[in-house]
């Protein structure tokens, strides 16, 4: 028995430190990817390669780059994070995204000072609040609701509303994160999430990123109308974006209509997103970690990811996978040690 107890514990422990090195490997080969698509002006292409690079996907492919180098400190990834610095500084005013936000932040928080910061509040945030911001140049000035309404109006018009959602929700968290004022972003979220339409595209991200956005900043919702007025928080949201997953594939759906397993309808963004929203809430562990195992399982022998089968490596998509594998990197490590901790206790004991 006590030898049983020992291999278990042994086994327990080698399953732990595989998995990590399984992360690490995961990152290093996705950060590095990044690092060599980055353009020389710190910018990167969509989907792929550059010129031209466009300043609106810089927040989520900065931020799965900063996860890389946070887990592995590789200096090529950190000087990549100054370049990407450099660009996100040069951009013109009224060229800013709901992203901004929160690349800033981290940028600060990895390369020090508040330049980022300063630069992103000074230029977007606080203009949206004076309701001075010239989006784009055009002449039209936007204050905070004005400037959601446009989201929302464009999406639409786009015939894509359920992608607003998930743009104002991403909101949320980047003005939070540089400590603007949330308030029109929430409200934004929650008139989204009562219109989001299951029979049409986006609707797995557009709820994934609104609970992201919410539960960042612990707000609770009950909607009133729509395919979601049944649930009555935001736990009951999460519940029912958990549903999306895939089977034992653990890949999130793109769309809420296509749940059947072996049909190919996992994908990356999707199940990024809904990892970061997820693990936001709190309380979704196995579902976490099927969803991480997942994006693991399909990145490309590049060191980048697709966004599904067949789509073809893209940037944004590299880095939403990446930020969202750092959220939960090891299945479980906590409870694979303490139960090897237990079970070594247990063979330690019997032996006295």
């Amino acid at each position: 028995m006590k030898k049983v107890i020992l291999v278990i514990f042994i086994l327990i422990l080698v399953s732990a430190i595989s998995a990590e090195a399984n992360v690490f490997t995961v990152m290093q080969n996705g950060g590095s990817r990044l690092a060599a698509t980055q353009y020389t002006d710190g910018g990167w292409g969509w989907p792929l390669n550059a010129p031209p690079t466009y300043e609106n996907i810089i927040g989520p492919i900065a931020m799965g780059l900063a996860q890389a180098y946070r887990v592995t400190g590789d200096p090529a990834m950190l000087s990549a994070l100054q370049d990407a610095a450099a660009y996100f500084q040069s951009k013109p005013t009224g060229y800013f995204s709901p992203s901004d936000g929160y690349i800033a932040a981290e940028l600060d928080s990895i390369l020090g000072g508040t330049a980022n910061t300063d630069f992103v509040k000074a230029n977007f945030y606080d203009q949206l609040a004076a309701g001075t911001y010239n989006r784009k140049g055009l002449g039209t000035l936007y204050d905070t609701a004005g400037y959601i309404n446009l989201i929302r109006t464009s999406r639409e018009s786009q015939g894509i509303a359920n992608l607003a959602a998930w743009d104002i929700g991403i909101g949320i968290v980047g003005a939070a994160a540089v400590g603007a004022d949330t308030t029109e972003w929430i409200n934004g979220t929650k008139a989204e999430i009562d219109e989001l339409d299951g029979s049409a595209y986006y609707d797995v991200v557009g709820l994934a990123g609104a609970i992201f956005g919410l539960a960042t900043v612990g707000e609770d919702y009950d909607p009133i109308a729509g395919e979601h007025a049944a649930a009555s928080n935001i736990n009951d949201l999460a519940d029912i974006l958990a549903s999306y997953q895939i089977g034992l594939s653990g890949g999130f759906t793109w769309n809420s209509n296509y749940l059947n397993p072996n049909e190919g309808n996992e994908t990356v963004q999707e199940t990024a997103y809904a990892i970061l929203a997820l693990k936001e809430v709190g309380g979704y562990g196995n579902v976490i970690d099927r969803a991480s195992q997942y994006l693991q399982s399909v990145q490309l022998s590049t060191g980048g990811w697709e966004n599904y089968a067949g789509d073809g490596e893209n940037n944004e998509v590299t880095g939403e996978a990446l930020w969202a594998i750092s959220a939960n990197p090891v299945p479980e490590p906590s409870t694979l040690l303490l139960l090897g901790a237990g079970l070594a206790g247990l063979y330690f004991f019997r032996r006295k």
